[in-house]
């Protein structure tokens, strides 16, 4: 196996920033990893500091994270981070999971509390296992040697009683070891800038890195910021509704938002630009190229 060298998260936000860095999920069936496949380089061609990939906990898309972590580091030399959640593992498992990840050479996680399984509302541990996303950190922490992201709600995590409380959860993450912060999507920056000062107010330092999902579809949209209770702003909202079933006019409202989202929040300093890709290229192409004077 041919080895690259490695930055993690603390290194990649100090020496690369702006850095720009796209998020993938495993897919489900043999045809949607073909397709995968056949788009990696061209989204590695895009040149983004790392990709990380999500983690399909209890399901068959499980092992597929590392294998498509594995074959980014491995095989194209990109960074990489793998995504790990607390859900259906326990304790021991976890650590026979981050012994497998150090064994592709990946030295960077994303660590998440993770979702309820498909079917339940409320979370619950797996016997032996972790509750809270900050006990997977020092989990991980402990174990050694690895970059940790987590992640951020700019308009709170759909489970917190209320901002504060929120705020203090994020806390308890970073102190817990984790190097980055990556926030869920949004698509008013307001809800960012307000965030990112509510969290230096708390004595958070780690880089906080705005989280961006590009529209392909109206109603999938709706249906992704009702699960995660991210709001769409009037405007672009009536902008997709008059876009009705005209595709084409959607991804371009999409790529618009997007693209003035990201300049912007590059303009105000923004330490990098986390884009939820969503295992497509043309449109996150088009975005990159829009930005290309401001991360270069």
């Amino acid at each position: 196996m041919e080895w690259f060298i490695t930055v993690k998260f603390q290194d990649i936000y100090k020496e690369l920033a702006p850095a720009v860095s796209f998020e993938l999920f495993p897919p489900r069936t043999p045809k949607g990893m073909r397709e995968l496949e056949e788009r990696l380089p061209k989204l590695v061609s895009l040149n983004p500091a790392f990709i990380t990939v999500t983690y399909g906990a209890l399901g068959s898309t499980r092992g597929r994270t590392l294998e498509i972590v594995s074959l980014l580091k491995n095989g194209f030399g990109m960074e990489t981070s793998h995504h790990l959640t607390c859900v259906g593992s326990n304790k021991e498992e976890i650590t026979g999971i981050l012994e497998d990840i150090r064994g592709e050479g990946i030295e960077n996680i994303v660590a998440l509390r993770g979702d309820p399984p498909r079917g339940t509302s409320v979370f619950s541990p797996t016997p032996d296992g972790y509750s809270h996303g900050n006990e997977l950190v020092e989990h991980i922490r402990d174990f050694g040697d690895f970059g940790i992201g987590v992640a951020g709600y700019p308009e709170t995590h759909i489970e917190a009683t209320d901002p504060e409380s929120d705020l203090e959860n994020l806390k308890r993450k970073v102190e817990s070891g984790a190097d980055v912060i990556i926030t869920q999507l949004f698509y008013d920056n307001d809800h960012f800038y307000r965030f990112l000062e509510k969290c230096r107010a708390k004595g958070i330092r780690q880089p906080i890195i705005p989280g961006l999902m590009p529209i392909l579809g109206f109603e999938q949209i709706k249906r992704i910021t009702g699960i995660c209770g991210a709001s769409i702003p009037a405007t672009l909202l009536y902008r997709l509704e008059q876009a009705g079933e005209d595709i084409d006019e959607i991804h371009r409202i999409g790529i618009q938002h997007t693209a003035d989202q990201a300049q912007d929040l590059l303009d105000q300093g923004a330490q990098g630009i986390h884009f939820y890709v969503l295992n497509q290229h043309f449109h996150i192409a088009e975005i990159m190229e829009r930005i290309k004077p401001m991360i270069q």
